[in-house]
């Protein structure tokens, strides 16, 4: 069963977590795997602005990426809880496999007077469930005539694609790290040469994809549209470089944060999340969210 297959709606699910918090203690709810409880306990303690309670949920290497593409630490959070001051979330959805938890939805920023699509990433450690990647992307009033986010039209020009289809400015730590930056290479070149018959076994059934133009995610037969246009119209897009990379695995699950310069166009910030199933690595979401 992939990642998103495993999806427990909020409206029911995560309303009865959230009533049972408030009689089993933080850690108690961490100590069980609830990390539905824990997102809430987070989202509440940021509302409240209660410093310790936000950085004991939250992850050493955490990070939060804001709708223009700034990212901050953990620390610079702590520095300022404010920041993510928003409206309640709607639109929740909750995506379970082992380790990792993505929990994704909507909020309105009412001081910038924007809504966003958000993601947040909950990862299993030894201490309980921890907050690893937060990030929110500009969701647009209309959806855009043109998407964006899948590379550079080569116009003609010669196609080398050194970076990253052959190799990338990361050194993964160990076999299992190396499993994902490998899968994910020969997504790109299947990407560049419009194969999308090698491209569809890399990604989950329900796989979901968040761009940068704040058009509506897109899901895989989307993908498969897009790839197959561009292959009839002779199209290749070039994959954006990779500037920097992260790659976490925790069991059958893996979480990437990197950074991406396309030929064209803003450098992108882009958190994936892959489950394995049966051997094979396959991505199960990603969000990009352009660097203003």
């Amino acid at each position: 069963m992939s990642l998103l297959s495993r999806r427990f709606l909020v409206t029911t699910v995560f309303t009865v977590l959230v009533s049972s918090f408030a009689t089993c203690s933080m850690g108690h709810a961490a100590e069980n795997g609830v990390a539905p409880v824990a997102d809430h306990a987070w989202t509440d303690a940021i509302a409240k602005g209660d410093r310790a309670a936000t950085e004991k949920l939250s992850d050493p290497e955490f990070t939060w990426t804001d709708r223009t593409g700034q990212t901050k630490t953990k620390a610079e959070l702590l520095a300022n809880l404010g920041a993510l001051d928003s409206n309640p979330d709607t639109e929740i959805s909750v995506a379970n496999v082992g380790k990792v938890v993505l929990v994704r939805g909507i909020h309105r920023i009412a001081s910038q007077n924007v809504s966003v699509r958000f993601n947040r990433v909950w990862v299993e450690r030894s201490q309980g469930w921890r907050l690893l990647v937060y990030q929110e992307t500009i969701k647009a009033e209309k959806t855009p005539e043109k998407r964006s986010g899948f590379g550079s039209p080569s116009d003609g020009s010669p196609v080398a694609c050194e970076n990253p289809c052959k190799s990338v400015p990361y050194k993964p730590e160990g076999a299992a790290e190396q499993e994902v930056v490998a899968m994910w290479q020969a997504v790109e070149r299947t990407v560049l040469t419009n194969d999308v018959e090698a491209w569809i076994p890399n990604f989950t059934d329900d796989f979901v994809f968040v761009t940068p133009d704040g058009g509506p995610p897109l899901n895989k037969a989307d993908r498969v549209a897009m790839i197959k246009e561009l292959k009839h119209t002779n199209t290749t897009l070039i994959p954006a470089e990779v500037v920097s990379m992260k790659v976490w695995v925790l069991g059958d699950a893996a979480v990437m944060r990197s950074e991406h310069q396309p030929r064209h166009g803003k450098t992108l910030h882009i958190t994936r999340v892959l489950t394995k199933q049966s051997g094979h690595w396959q991505i199960a979401f990603g969000q990009q969210t352009a660097i203003e």
